[in-house]
């Protein structure tokens, strides 16, 4: 499942994202192998094949955080350790 490219465009009014044709993007699942059930936003046209390919995940901003929190802990218990490693 090949989609178009990302993009975070989002309606000034509603908060919600818009596709590259100015329609409110739909919410749809994805069944890949890579990422089963994970969610993310398309364009409303894309089952009917005349959709703009707009695509972008929905999750897209918690995974971001998640890989930050998980860098900083990874530093973090590196200090830690280097400064077991002088005290003992």
């Amino acid at each position: 499942m090949e989609l178009g490219s990302s993009s975070s465009r989002k309606s000034r009014n509603s908060g919600h994202k818009l596709c590259f044709c100015g329609l409110k993007a739909s919410i749809n699942q994805a069944w890949t192998d890579k990422n089963p059930a994970r969610r993310f936003y398309g364009c409303p046209r894309f089952k009917f094949g005349n959709g703009c390919k707009y695509f972008s995940w929905f999750d897209e901003e918690e995974v971001i955080w998640r890989r930050s929190k998980w860098k900083q802990r990874k530093d973090e218990d590196e200090i830690v350790r280097q400064f077991e490693e002088c005290f003992v």
